[in-house]
């Protein structure tokens, strides 16, 4: 049997007579075909265009190494970039979550769509300028941040119809963040952990009740086929506990200081597609769910005002869990640098108008701030 890391290893050989034209390998648990996967496929084209041909990349979907794999397999050399989704490992990159867990505030600020264009625009901004901490830790996991994605906002999809507390009430949830761990039992449900690529089979089986996360996914991960019911408005936020173009460090350190460059450009590239995408891709999931039948709710006033109490009072325990939890003495500090950062971003980016307009927007104001010359080194 053909394991992923008998395949892993495959690649390797594969490309090592490739190497000296500088094909790089990229890891991604997406599907074929899923948004995702067209943004790494932009990703490559712009890592070609930006390097005049002297770098190329070769796009793995669901096949070289699953989200649960990466961070391990990108530490291990098994690709030379992956999509490390680093709330799979709250041990290994707690810096980066706490700033990812604040998106609820999003919701609180009652920002009306975007929200993933701005926090993937903060996020970029905070890690490459401002957090060494975070950046320590991708470096101890043997990886180089190279540039930010995130969704649009997370919602309910379920088996059923959940519009109350009283529906949630011991419900099981699948969760992509301790935000949403906290907020599902503020409201009476149970969270599960369990990777994207497993919550199709866990809704299917009964494993789980709903999944908390963005419209496209409805589409990208073929829920549609197995969910009856999607409230979007609850509980809000969006992921972006991700690196989701991080590179191996030696990988990155062996390219030239022009190679490097062409890397943060196509980083830039990546990451207005891949957000642009998700941003275009809600409304196309939610109306293709609805003529499949799929009820559309929203919640009523007890769990909308459940809520909002929530993320009010979460900011606060946000950074209390990481100082106690994680040892992060100064998540306090973190947390008040951040918030501003997403502010600023929140409107730099309420009138972008296209992928290109973006890319523009965070090469100019963060990627092209990068030195390619000692930048991870």
């Amino acid at each position: 049997m053909i394991t992923r890391h008998t395949l892993a290893a495959s690649v390797l050989a594969l490309t090592a007579g490739a190497a000296s034209a500088d094909t790089l390998t990229y890891a991604t648990g997406f599907p074929p075909g899923s948004d995702a996967v067209k943004a790494a496929e932009t990703y490559a084209a712009a890592m070609e265009e930006h390097s005049g041909g002297e770098l190329g990349v070769k796009v793995f979907p669901m096949s070289l190494l699953s989200f649960a794999e990466t961070s391990s397999g990108l530490r291990d050399g098994l690709a030379d970039i992956g999509w490390v989704a680093t709330a799979y490992f709250p041990a290994e990159y707690p810096h980066i979550n706490l700033i990812a867990e604040l998106s609820l505030l999003t919701a609180a600020d009652d920002v009306e769509g975007g929200e993933g264009l701005a926090y993937a625009g903060a996020m970029a901004e905070y890690i490459f300028g401002a957090c060494e901490s975070c950046r320590a830790d991708f470096a101890a996991q043997n990886q180089v941040f190279t540039g930010a994605a995130s969704s649009t906002p997370y919602g309910l999809q379920c088996t059923e119809a959940v519009t109350s507390l009283d529906d949630l009430q011991g419900k099981r949830l699948r969760v992509a963040g301790s935000q949403w761990s906290r907020w599902a039992g503020s409201v009476g449900a149970t969270a599960v952990s369990l990777p994207l690529n497993e919550v199709y089979e866990g809704l299917s089986q009964g494993v789980i009740d709903c999944v908390i996360t963005s419209a496209p996914e409805i589409t990208n991960m073929g829920l549609i086929d197995v969910i009856k019911a999607v409230d979007m408005s609850t509980p809000g936020g969006v992921y972006a506990a991700n690196g989701p173009i991080n590179m191996n460090s030696a990988r990155w350190a062996g390219l030239s200081d022009a190679g490097r460059e062409a890397a943060l450009r196509a980083g830039a590239a990546f990451a207005a597609d891949v957000s642009w995408r998700y941003e275009e891709g809600s409304a196309r999931s939610l109306d293709a769910a609805r003529e499949k039948g799929v009820e559309l709710t929203e919640p009523d006033e007890g769990l909308t005002k459940a809520t909002e109490d929530f993320i009010a009072a979460d900011v606060d325990a946000i950074a209390e869990y990481y100082a106690s939890e994680h040892g992060i003495e100064n998540a306090a500090d973190i947390v008040a640098e951040f918030r501003p950062i997403l502010e600023k971003w929140i409107d730099l980016t309420k009138d972008v108008g296209s992928a290109e307009e973006l890319e523009q927007l965070y090469w100019d104001e963060v990627y092209s701030t990068v030195d390619a010359s000692s930048y991870g080194q």
